[in-house]
């Protein structure tokens, strides 16, 4: 029997009308659709965003365990792929759902690894998503690069004070996975001056989407779950 293709889809931020064209015609096109869940929660925010395209399709949710546990993550991972190449190696045509973009700070990277190791490279097809910190740069009409200038996208690490000399070397940092460190990091941007610099976003493309440049405002309001920060080196008149 023929196998099928794999293709692992973008969907963009959370706002369906962010989906890509290729996106939208390549769920319409599969003959299964695989779609990622956490085991804390009841419903895919993923399979919302397509609901409109996936009527007549056959859905498969994986549950993947909150953890960070490598060995159970690993072992999860592993017996998702081998659920995947199962249906591509029977001649289907699957579709595997991500939230923003697939090869930007995502999950779905961990299960392209072990496809690699299972199916043909020409079967393994990755289509890219709109990330959270486009669509909220874009939102809010903040430019994050001109001419020559420098970006950094960077999870925020356990230490803060190693924030200082990216602040201090690119002209703009995207900062991700904030958590629960944001009070921590604007009290920094406050001691470099740079909290008019910053934008704020939260659940970009989602009903509670939430955006802002009074970044001090922020402190103490617990916002730093689904969110991005981004600071200019220079304000440049960009906050209005």
């Amino acid at each position: 029997m023929k196998p099928g293709n794999f293709y692992g889809i973008g969907l963009g931020p959370g706002d369906p009308e962010l989906l890509t064209i290729k996106a939208i015609h390549t769920i319409q096109g599969a003959d299964y659709i695989f779609v990622p869940k956490s085991d804390t929660k009841e419903e895919s925010l993923a399979l919302a965003i397509v609901k409109d395209y996936v009527k007549e399709k056959r859905v498969i949710e994986q549950v993947y365990p909150m953890t960070k546990d490598k060995a159970i993550l690993n072992a999860a991972w592993l017996a998702a792929a081998e659920e995947v190449c199962a249906a591509v190696k029977n001649g289907n045509d699957v579709a595997y759902l991500t939230l923003g973009d697939p090869l930007t700070f995502s999950t779905y990277i961990y299960l392209l690894r072990h496809l690699h190791t299972m199916l043909p490279a020409h079967d393994i097809h990755t289509i890219p998503g709109i990330t959270s910190y486009n669509a909220a740069a874009c939102m809010a009409n903040y430019p994050l690069l001109t001419g020559d200038e420098r970006l950094a996208v960077i999870p925020v690490p356990k230490d803060i004070a190693a924030l200082r000399p990216l602040l201090e070397i690119f002209d703009t940092v995207v900062m991700m996975k904030v958590a629960k460190k944001l009070d921590e990091v604007i009290l920094l941007l406050e001691e470099m001056k740079l909290t008019e610099n910053a934008l704020f976003a939260s659940y970009i493309g989602q009903k509670d989407a939430y955006i802002t440049c009074d970044i001090v405002s922020l402190k103490g309001s617990g916002r730093g779950y689904m969110s991005v920060l981004m600071v200019r080196r220079k304000r440049d008149g960009l906050n209005g």
